[in-house]
């Protein structure tokens, strides 16, 4: 593509405008749901058993009949099965005849409004904490083979999409004549393939992949309907339709355009149907993800798709135009390539803008970007859309040359480093799959400054000792302010299951106030789990969390994690 001087100025002039986007401030974007509060509290001991048992997440979410479950000390399931939403983010489940005294242990597997799957698990007492027959091992939706192969479905949809988007882009440039190009229109044909494909995969594979993760439930019938009644996988069917409509709009397209009257008003039809259609897919992803939650979703979810139009426009057109440079060569107009380059600047321009909007939306400040794994994901993705334009720099006299002799020598100059770029596009489309799956760097810690409280989960990693060496250690202070807190840690092993240490010691030390170590007694309340109530943070600001568990009579191992008090 080319891009002059006087463009890289602008170009220039519009990351300077959002360095300062991304020192601003903004309320945060909700995503990736947080369990916030419960009723009875986490590590509570109570002295009758409730009625119910509530939670309130951090924004809306929807649960299935399995997906609160409240289970006695010997592992006997109590609550109804019927999970009610009560608005706001909180449900609730009755329980039917709790006699037991002793550790009850809630699990939840529940699907945040951003589409993804969030589970957990949390214990409180009736009567007096006791040893628990359940087994508490929180399962990671994108781990084993369903995790894997909606992660690869979710990757080939994007590719899909944004060489479809491409090739589309290319065979309009060249108006009725681009039925010409057959490489192009082969490439675009294969990307909607590749698109219905990987839809129809994520179609079968999400009731598995928000539920218990076993491929047997690929095929239930039950799961697939009750993922079609979910935001996300209508979302998926519309996509579906809507490429089902396009294929048979191409293949009659003959009648189509022998229907409408003149044949310049014809391709106008074609341009403005592009582009609905174009929109509409967009949108699937948009009203499905990260944009579709937080502030302002309903101008954040057409700034994102876009933004994910105009990736196309650039990235796929440069997909389809470096293949066919290397099958068709000689036989690709120059005229197509010159005013690809064109319309590419304007794309990148957009890219630009929409870009920096979603990065300040969903991280933030510059901290966030080195400090999170989002941020450093995005730095990802900058750095592959930055080679991108430096390997245009580097094409663009080829591009000039083409613009002014008409000459097609250099094509073959030109495939180098069209073809570099797709490589890289590809990349960024690997990168941007995998933003979609992780926390907004905004949602991993709470807002500075805002003075309202927001339980802190910390899950650092420590040496078990033992064969596989690494557990990790799951620390809740709740509910995360001045004040008493109750601290709540969980220990698991290197195969997930819950660590039963002989002995763990924790202490607090305030680095604003400069308090401390303050001692923080955990008492051991049931199988890897530990806790105490009314430890008192008397001041806000940083503090430093240092958790001593030793595994056996000679391994004993210290981490230390910090957090935020508002």
């Amino acid at each position: 593509m080319t891009i002059t001087a006087p463009r890289l100025r602008l170009w220039a002039l519009a990351l300077v405008a959002g360095v300062g986007l991304l020192l601003g401030g903004s309320a945060p974007a909700a995503a990736h749901a947080v369990l916030e509060d419960t009723a009875p509290a986490r590590g509570a001991v109570v002295a009758e058993p409730p009625a119910q048992v509530e939670l309130v997440f951090s924004e809306a979410v929807s649960a299935s009949g399995d997906g609160i479950r409240v289970l006695d000390p010997s592992g006997r399931r109590v609550d109804d099965g019927q999970p009610t939403a009560k608005g706001g983010g909180t449900y609730a489940v009755a329980l039917s005849g709790p006699e037991a005294r002793g550790t009850y242990t809630v699990t939840y597997q529940v699907e945040s409004a951003d589409s993804h799957p969030v589970a957990g698990a949390f214990t409180f007492s009736v009567g007096e904490p006791s040893a628990t027959a359940v087994a508490t091992t929180v399962r990671d939706p994108d781990a084993g083979w369903v995790g894997r192969l909606y992660a690869a479905a979710r990757f080939g949809a994007y590719t899909g999409m944004i060489i479809m988007t491409g090739g589309a882009l290319l065979l309009l440039l060249r108006g009725p004549r681009g039925e010409a190009l057959p490489t192009v229109r082969r490439s675009t044909a294969a990307a909607w393939a590749l698109l219905c494909a990987c839809t129809l995969a994520l179609i079968l594979l999400r009731g598995a992949y928000v539920g218990s993760g076993r491929p047997a439930d690929v095929v239930d019938m039950s799961r697939l309907t009750e993922t079609a009644r979910t935001k996300p996988g209508a979302l998926l069917v519309l996509r579906l339709a809507v490429l089902a409509c396009c294929a048979v709009a191409w293949r009659y397209r003959g009648r189509l355009r022998r229907a409408l009257p003149g044949r310049r008003p014809a391709f106008g039809y074609v341009l403005a149907a592009a582009a609905v259609a174009g929109m509409v897919l967009a949108w699937t992803w948009a009203g499905a993800e990260h944009a579709s939650t937080g502030p302002l979703p309903y101008l954040s979810m057409p700034v994102d798709a876009v933004h994910l139009l105009a990736a196309g426009t650039w990235v796929g057109g440069l997909l389809v135009l470096a293949w066919a440079l290397v099958r068709a060569g000689d036989e690709v107009p120059p005229g197509a390539v010159v005013r690809f380059s064109g319309v590419a600047f304007t794309s990148v321009c957009v890219l630009a803008v929409t870009g920096l909007y979603q990065s300040w939306r969903q991280v933030g400040t510059l901290s966030a970007l080195v400090e999170t794994p989002f941020g450093r994901l995005l730095l990802l993705k900058a750095a592959g859309v930055g080679l991108m334009l430096g390997l245009a720099l580097m094409s663009r006299r080829w591009t000039r040359r083409l613009a002014v002799e008409r000459d097609r020598a250099p094509l073959r100059a030109l495939r180098r480093w069209v073809g570099a770029e797709a490589v890289v596009g590809l990349c960024v489309i690997a990168a941007t799959t995998a933003l979609v799956s992780t926390q907004p760097a905004r949602t991993q810690a709470p807002a500075a400054g805002t003075g309202a409280s927001a339980v802190v989960s910390l899950r650092p990693e420590f040496d078990t000792g033992g064969p596989g060496g690494r557990g990790f250690a799951d620390i809740v202070v709740d509910p995360g302010r001045r004040g008493p807190n109750a601290v709540h840690v969980t220990l698991t092993g290197p195969d997930g299951a819950l660590l039963d240490a002989p002995e763990v010691q924790a202490s607090l030390t305030s680095r604003t106030g400069s308090i401390g170590p303050l001692p923080v007694p955990v008492e051991r309340v049931s199988e890897g789990h530990w806790t105490v109530s009314g430890v008192q943070l008397p001041v806000a600001g940083r503090w430093d969390l240092s958790l001593t568990v030793r595994t056996s009579e000679f391994d004993q191992t210290t981490v230390k994690e910090s957090f935020e008090i508002p």
